[in-house]
Formats: structure tokens, sequence, C-alpha cells
């Protein structure tokens, strides 16, 4: 009887094909997944509409007003009270730059006009209202 010789084993190999294709589709979830994390800490604010509206490459200082009367500068929550020397901060560092006021639809004109006169004491002497283009 005659023994037929085996072929020798081949060797083993790894694919990484798959290996690839899923480390990429973990990549994109996680690169979309951190975009909508970015989107939900900003400030919700119902911006009025303006058919004049024209943007700026100018360095500013953001002044949030919410319709619930949260205030915020440069997305960190401020109170009125500290705001004034929250500014003078911001001012002493960038003396040049313009304070935009972000200013809900629904609040106070009087809130808005407060801030504009506590920004002025506060040294800023360039202003901005926000708006959205029609």
């Amino acid at each position: 009887m005659k023994i037929r010789q085996l072929e020798p084993p081949k060797k083993a190999r790894i694919e990484i094909i798959n290996m690839i294709d899923v480390i990429f589709f973990l990549l994109v979830f996680f690169m979309v997944t951190s975009a909508s994390i970015i989107a939900m800490k900003g400030i919700k604010v119902n911006l009025p509409h303006a058919s004049t509206a024209t943007t700026t490459d100018a360095r500013f200082i953001t002044i949030t007003l919410t319709k619930d009367q949260t205030l915020f500068v440069n997305g960190k929550p401020t109170g009125i009270k500290n705001l004034s020397g929250r500014l003078s901060r911001e001012l002493i560092e960038h003396p040049h730059d313009v304070v935009v006021i972000n200013a809900d639809t629904n609040s106070n004109y009087g809130d808005v006009v407060n801030i504009m006169n506590i920004s002025r004491k506060a040294g800023a002497t360039k202003f901005a209202i926000a708006a959205v283009t029609k």
C-alpha cells in the first residue's frame, strides 16, 4: 500500500480587510456623534431677522441673552451683577473687540439697553446686534 504524501500545511493568514472596515465605521460613528454633542451644547437663541444684516471678521465678545433672561458671555453663564467685571477682564486683554449682543426675539428691550449700558461702562466702544438675514 502506497501512502500519498500530504501537502505541507498552508500558513494561516489574518485577513485585516474586515477589521479595517469595522474601524472605519467606528471612526465615522464617533465623528458624527461628537459633532452632534457640540451642537447640543450651544445656547438656543431665536435671533430677529434683518434684511440688511452683514458678517464681520473682527474679533468679538459675545453676550447672549436668552428668552428666560439667562445671560452668557462667550458661552459661559454670567449674572447681570458680574457682567461688568467679566467684560472689563475681556476688554483688558483685547481692547478693540466688538461686543456682539445675541438677544432672543422674545427678550425685553430694556434688558438689551441695560446690557449695552453696562458694557459701555466696562470700556466697550464698538457694538453689534446679532440678527439672521432673511
